[in-house]
């Protein structure tokens, strides 16, 4: 085994077990809200809970991505990126930080609202966690946040258990996971400091925010793309019962779509040090394409095997009607798989720009037909199109991806050191 494979294996078994703990973990902590809290409680947890992960996205501002990408490439760096960073998004959270509270205080409901006030540190502290994690990242030490993480529900969990006995207001849940974060970013920024001072920042504040707002579109945008249709189906007044049996066929995909995820995060680091050396090549894209489509193309069809014992097994027989909408929207899996592998590619090579391409034409693409669809075939008509969607797009990924490795971005020209962001 050659030293990057062995570095890959360890990064993608360290995120894989990090990723089922974590999971287990979440799970444990809706049960526990659930069956402590009742009913109500739940669905202002669910509810703040989404929205704080959403204010987190907003307070990271696309950093995640680009320190481990700067890190890989400059890993002498490290601790400088990291405060340059954190010194960017300390800014953003002044703008977001008072929005955030005007937004959740106009809420009517008031176990809702103090629930989503009570999330709003934990969106700040959970982003610190993320940010610290990549510059590790960036030196492939992927094991510092799942520590980190473990650290953070580990305390929620025990929070929450107390909690639940004492069967105190559902507000209470968000300190819980606010505790636990910071518990979480003590230990990481204890393990940061081991690290040398190393050398200065070789690139600005400014680039660090316009890079970062083109991955916090990205990811946006992506949020967008994964909910769009559901949002769609409730406009057009489709019942409550067809929109979940949909979220139960959807849920297992998307839950997969993880799996890309985790070995593209495994990679980043690799990719990023190989495109600033020059290295990538048009085989590259070939193999990403290869690779991707099998591991969708094998994931999707043992999905399409277990789909009737999962859902009965996992949601209840109430859902069967659900298993023909996921016989069609497993099928998305292997361009999915592919997009997300290209996506890492683009990034390393500085081009994350180009692919707003392809995400426009998932979201334009999604949009449209899903409004010409609704009316007349309803669920069964959205699985269509996001699979057909995620395929058009799949070709805009290619030719971004070839475009990228043909003409990849000199980081260093475009960002030399010198005044701050203004």
């Amino acid at each position: 085994m050659t030293r990057t494979t062995g570095k890959l294996a360890r990064n993608v078994a360290w995120l894989g077990a990090g990723e089922v703990v974590l999971k287990g973990a979440l799970f444990g902590a809706g049960v526990l809200v659930a069956r402590g809290l009742g009913p109500a409680a739940m669905g202002a947890f669910t509810v703040a809970y989404g929205a704080a992960m959403v204010l987190m996205l907003v307070l990271t501002a696309g950093q995640a991505e680009v320190l481990i990408r700067e890190t890989a490439r400059r890993p002498e760096a490290v601790r400088a990126l990291g405060r340059l960073s954190r010194g960017w998004q300390r800014r953003v959270a002044l703008a977001a930080v008072p929005a955030a509270i005007a937004g959740a205080a106009l809420v009517p409901d008031p176990g809702l609202r103090w629930t989503l006030l009570a999330f709003i540190p934990y969106a700040w502290l959970r982003s610190g966690l993320v940010s610290v994690g990549a510059s590790f990242k960036g030196l492939d030490r992927m094991e510092v946040e799942v520590g980190g993480r473990s650290v953070e529900l580990g305390v929620a969990l025990l929070l929450l258990g107390a909690l639940a006995m004492l069967a105190a207001p559902v507000w209470t849940t968000g300190l819980a996971f606010a505790a636990g974060a910071a518990g979480g970013l003590a230990v990481m920024h204890r393990q940061q400091r081991t690290l040398p001072e190393g050398a200065a920042p070789p690139v600005t504040a400014g680039f660090l925010a316009r890079e970062g707002a083109v991955f916090l579109v990205l990811n946006l945008g992506l949020q967008a793309v994964l909910r769009l249709d559901t949002f769609l189906l409730a406009g057009f007044g489709v019942a409550k019962e067809e929109i979940g049996r949909y979220g139960v066929a959807a849920a297992p995909v998307w839950g997969l779509l993880g799996v890309a995820q985790l070995f593209a995060v495994a990679t980043y680091p690799t990719v990023a040090r190989a495109a600033a050396a020059g290295r990538l090549r048009l085989r590259h894209i070939a193999a990403i394409v290869a690779g991707g489509g099998a591991a969708g193309a094998l994931v999707a069809g043992a999905l399409t095997v277990a789909k009737v014992p999962l859902v009965r097994l996992v949601f209840g027989p109430a859902y069967l009607a659900s298993v023909p909408l996921m016989g069609v929207l497993v099928w998305l899996l292997p361009a999915a798989y592919v997009m997300m592998g290209l996506g890492v590619l683009v990034a390393a090579c500085g081009r994350q720009r180009w692919s707003l391409a392809s995400q426009a034409v998932l979201l334009a693409g999604s949009a449209a037909a899903n409004l010409a669809v609704i009316p007349r075939w309803g669920t069964m008509g959205c699985a269509v199109v996001a699979v057909s969607v995620w395929t058009l797009g799949l070709a805009t990924s290619v030719t971004v991806a070839t475009l990228a490795v043909r003409r990849p971005r000199r980081i260093e020209a475009a960002a030399p050191a010198g005044a701050e962001l203004e």
